[in-house]
């Protein structure tokens, strides 16, 4: 028992400073004078240390689990391979090699061997959409696309993506489809690659066709094939996507590809008869993009035959505040569209749309006059050339005058006479 307290003793004393027991009056700590100072924790080495280490995975095992794993691994592989070919009286079996490899696949992740997990998930989800589970397929195809993400390998992970995609419009999952083909156009936006804005719209075309959408001519990549048919995708959270979408455009300056986003989005709130909010929010980013673009015209068109369409649209302030704007803009009311940027509403916007409406404005910021607006006055005939004369050429020209008038005849009895 003694042993015991004399422990928790020393255990106190190296944590509060022998305050506790009856030490001395020496061993107490003293207080902090107002000039001592603490380096304390050091930080900056910390965040080196972490700056130095981001983006590499990290592998927990030992030397000796590393090896036993990589020996699992590819004794998985082999059954797999092994289950896979056919002999003269057997015949492949791809489900019983789709569990070999999705074991391989685990034993590589857990090494941190990313590319051979990713090479095992592409295996392993070749063999579910051989056995036709597509949703199976699906599920190791985006894993694979996870592991060439831990890699940087942005194409590969964007075509993981893309062939996970496919697996789901297989499996008659839309929604899902077109999730896919979204997180390949994020992957190849994350690599910065130049196809990430035609992926974008690709993804935009499958959750709404262009024969739906009303903005489907601001689409800055041709469409492929079949992006312009087949119904409109209403599943969960497409409208959200369909918004990130048009929140990634706009933020990149391409607003003719956010109206595109926008259209859709508008189509999709359409169908759904709770998504009131939702939808006049929609309505309102497609009037301040076509503002931002400078076509006052068009936005009123789409204004007046197909936001106000909607009655319960009309008591809202979007609905006012776009109205109002747009009448500012086409009258070059400066003050009144710096008023309306001010309405407590447009502070409460997302930051990129209102961004958008805080750089609305009239004259050559706003456009009036191009893409459709108010056509410009014609511009004045050019006057003709003046030259300059001296003073001996005009009084040479009088004296010329001067003659002539005294060469002309006054009245008409002469010729009276000759008659006569």
């Amino acid at each position: 028992m003694s042993s015991y307290k004399s422990n928790i003793s020393n255990n106190k004393n190296e944590l509060f400073g022998n305050r506790v027991g009856g030490g001395d009056a020496s061993s107490k700590p003293t207080a902090r004078t107002a000039t001592s100072s603490s380096s304390g924790y050091d930080y900056s080495a910390h965040k080196a240390k972490q700056s130095s280490t981001a983006g590499v995975p990290k592998c927990f095992l030992t030397a000796q689990q590393k090896a036993k794993k990589e020996k699992e691994a590819m004794e998985a592989r082999d059954q797999a391979k092994k289950a896979m070919s056919a002999g003269f009286f057997s015949r492949a079996d791809p489900l019983s090699a789709y569990s070999h490899y999705k074991k391989a696949a685990e034993c590589y992740k857990a090494t941190c061997d990313f590319q051979k997990e990713a090479m095992m998930r592409r295996s392993a989800a070749q063999c579910q959409m051989t056995n036709e589970h597509y949703s199976s397929a699906a599920s190791e195809l985006k894993l694979a696309a996870a592991a060439h993400s831990q890699l940087d390998a942005y194409s590969e992970s964007a075509e993981d993506y893309n062939k996970a995609a496919v697996a789901w419009s297989y499996g008659n999952d839309p929604s899902r489809s077109g999730e896919m083909l979204l997180s390949a156009a994020r992957e190849l936006d994350r690599g910065g690659l130049p196809s990430a804005a035609s992926a974008f719209e690709d993804a935009v075309s499958h959750f709404c066709p262009d024969a739906h959408n009303p903005f489907s001519a601001f689409r800055s990549s041709p469409p492929s094939s079949g992006s312009g048919v087949g119904q409109l995708c209403t599943g969960a959270f497409v409208g959200e996507q369909l918004w990130s979408i048009a929140r990634r455009f706009s933020s990149a300056g391409e607003v003719p590809s956010a109206l595109y986003a926008l259209g859709a989005a508008g189509r999709y709130y359409e169908a759904d008869a709770d998504a009131t909010q939702s939808l006049y929010s929609a309505y309102f980013a497609q009037t301040v993009m076509q503002l931002s673009m400078g076509d006052v015209v068009a936005a009123e068109r789409t204004y007046m035959e197909v936001h106000i369409q909607t009655s319960s649209y009309l008591p809202t302030d979007e609905c006012r505040i776009a109205e109002e704007m747009m009448r500012a803009v086409k009258a070059f009311d400066v003050d009144r569209v710096e008023e309306l940027k001010r309405e407590r509403k447009v502070g409460n916007m997302e930051g990129w749309l209102r961004s958008r409406v805080l750089g609305l404005g009239v004259g050559k910021s706003a456009g009036v006059g191009r893409a459709g607006g108010q056509p410009k006055a014609p511009a004045p005939a050019p006057n003709p050339p003046q030259t300059t004369r001296t003073a001996e050429e005009e009084e040479q020209d009088l004296e010329d005058a001067m003659r002539e008038l005294e060469g002309v005849e006054v009245g008409g009895g002469d010729d009276d006479d000759d008659d006569d």
